[in-house]
């Protein structure tokens, strides 16, 4: 009889437990009940825009170089300096230049004098070729010895031209050197700010090849555009005067407005990928913006007002556990332009097929006899905090 008695408490308790367990995951179950974002469907502006990046830059920009080769000795500029068009910027040391001058002048001293002194030859010798020309008419003298006189007054003649070419020269060099002479002190041509310095007191540079850059100078930047690179793909769309906006790293809570400025036909091919320039012109009066900053920016392509758009999470949406039967149906029937949102229809997703209009990266038009406005689209599913937080009261333990 004990163990009859023993038998039937362990039962009763086993009943209980298994009833708990029951009754647990069926409050869970309710309690886990799906509930849904929505969207309530109104009235808006769409702006359709194609998203790239760039380079910020001065609108004008000017590199300055150095025309001769030398060590530099002074510097009167840094970065940020602002400057004035023909403000001495830095000096090349002048001493080898100076002493190429004073041997230049030296020289064309020395040719002048010969010049001189040939000039005083040619007319004494001219004077007597002119002199034995009339006594040989005389038969005074013998001819051989005009003909002697006719010949050194000749030579005198081309030796004064050689002479003279030679003085040319000196004068040719002497207006040379001095040109490099000024070339040691180098000037900015334009009015800006200085943006880079690619030269030390002490540098070398060499300009027998190339002219090296010293100076980038930007001219005025409170005049600035970005320079983008812009696929293929949303090049078409986009036109001189388009609106753009655009942030930068050191302000993305900060959106600067500009236009484009120019579309530049030259392409460039990166690994099979055609790209565009496209710059945008801004204006920058508190100059917060810098060269060489990276900007993300938009060009507006197109706008729509007042018409009905949903979020692309919309369409985005499926409803989870959906039949898949149901799907392919949906599937089959969708046209090129059209898309699927989900309305709740007696608490139940159902899906509604849309026309697409113009979109862009948060908002799509769309267009159906379904859809009106104040119409409520499903976005995408919330957990049901609240239910959950009762799911924990309600637990059951033995």
């Amino acid at each position: 009889m004990g163990k009859n008695k023993k038998f039937f408490i362990i039962a009763i308790v086993a009943a209980l437990i298994m009833a708990s367990v029951i009754a647990y995951f069926v409050i869970k179950s309710k309690t886990q009940k799906v509930s849904y974002e929505l969207y309530s469907v109104k009235p808006i502006t769409i702006q359709k825009y194609a998203s790239t990046m760039g380079t910020v830059n001065p609108h004008v920009t000017v590199n300055v170089g150095s025309q001769v080769s030398g060590i530099f000795s002074k510097l009167y500029v840094w970065y940020n300096s602002v400057v004035k068009k023909g403000q001495l910027l830095a000096e090349i040391d002048p001493k080898p230049f100076i002493q190429k001058v004073d041997q230049d002048k030296s020289q064309l001293a020395s040719a002048e004098a010969n010049v001189s002194k040939q000039k005083a030859l040619l007319d004494y010798d001219k004077l007597t070729y002119e002199r034995d020309k009339e006594l040989w008419k005389e038969n005074l003298i013998a001819q051989a010895t005009e003909q002697n006189a006719y010949s050194v007054y000749l030579q005198d003649v081309a030796q004064l031209k050689f002479l003279e070419d030679t003085a040319n020269s000196s004068k040719s060099q002497l207006a040379q050197d001095e040109t490099n002479l000024s070339y040691t002190k180098i000037y900015s041509p334009v009015n800006g700010v200085i943006i880079n310095v690619g030269v030390v007191v002490g540098q070398t540079v060499a300009a027998s090849f190339q002219t090296p850059n010293l100076f980038m100078i930007g001219e005025d930047i409170s005049d600035m555009e970005v320079d983008t690179t812009t696929n293929e793909a949303d090049l078409g769309g986009i036109k001189k005067g388009d609106k753009a906006t655009f942030t930068v790293y050191a302000y993305p809570d900060k959106t600067i407005t500009g236009y484009v400025h120019d579309v530049r036909i030259n392409p460039t091919t990166v690994s099979g990928v055609v790209s565009y320039n496209v710059t945008i012109y801004f204006k920058n009066p508190d100059k917060l913006i810098l060269p060489g900053m990276t900007a993300i920016a938009k060009i507006y392509v197109s706008e729509k007002k007042n018409i009905l758009g949903v979020p692309n999470s919309a369409l985005r949406f499926i409803p989870p556990g959906e039949n898949k039967g149901v799907l392919d149906n949906l599937s089959s029937k969708l046209k090129i332009g059209q898309g699927v949102v989900w309305m709740l229809k007696n608490g139940v997703p159902e899906p509604v097929i849309v026309g697409l209009g113009i979109s862009n990266d948060e908002y799509t038009e769309v267009e159906s006899k379904e859809i009106a406005a104040n119409a409520e689209v499903i976005t995408g599913i919330k957990s049901n905090s609240q239910a959950a937080e009762a799911s924990r009261g309600k637990r059951m333990f033995f």
